[in-house]
């Protein structure tokens, strides 16, 4: 079995066992047999990327984390232990070197940008908002790009000549995260079937 293959298989396996589920309970939440389950976390099968994403959503965990742990040797190892500060800063280093230019113009603004909030202080609103059900996640999206809208309209920005969001990935992001919570589930991925716009 190839290193690749081998980091999927560990991925899978461990992000079941994180969520709780059985391997019955998850091929039931993701619509196929639990000798798939089997298969692929054994990694005599290997799943294409949508059911592995699937697969991370169906279980509730951070799906790039676990992506990034797929592809990146070394990755995998940090999700089965507690992950010291200088291990999450190299992770951080590697992401910021893959990152492309709108998420590097996103950070940027975040952290210097003329928006008059503290940028830590953002950050902790945003992971308030993380430990929240999707439910009201959803309903806080829908209030952002409400007010968002009303200041464009208005011409009320209070930064207009800085960083921008891209309107459309929040749109997604809000419609796939909706039709996500109507099932009663706590996560969502962005896919064709969930978009309302």
């Amino acid at each position: 079995m190839d290193d690749y293959r081998l980091r999927v298989a560990k991925a899978l396996e461990m992000a079941r066992a994180e969520s709780g589920l059985s391997q019955q309970k998850l091929a039931d939440r993701m619509g196929i047999g639990r000798t798939s389950i089997y298969r692929y976390e054994q990694g005599t099968m290997t799943p294409d990327a949508p059911t592995i994403i699937k697969w991370f959503v169906c279980c509730g965990v951070a799906v790039k984390r676990y992506i990034d742990a797929c592809l990146h040797p070394g990755l995998l190892e940090s999700l089965a232990e507690d992950t010291g500060a200088e291990s999450k800063r190299d992770a951080l280093i590697k992401h910021i070197e893959e990152t492309n230019a709108e998420e590097i113009d996103l950070l940027f603004y975040l952290i210097y940008g003329n928006h008059g909030s503290d940028y830590l202080a953002v950050l902790c609103e945003v992971v308030a908002n993380l430990h929240t059900t999707l439910r009201d996640r959803v309903s806080i999206c829908r209030a952002i790009t409400g007010h968002y809208e009303m200041a464009q309209a208005t011409k009320t920005d209070p930064d207009p000549d800085g960083t921008q969001p891209n309107m459309q990935i929040l749109y997604q992001a809000q419609d796939c995260g909706e039709a996500s919570a109507m099932k009663q589930n706590d996560a969502y991925t962005i896919n064709e079937e969930n978009i309302l716009r």
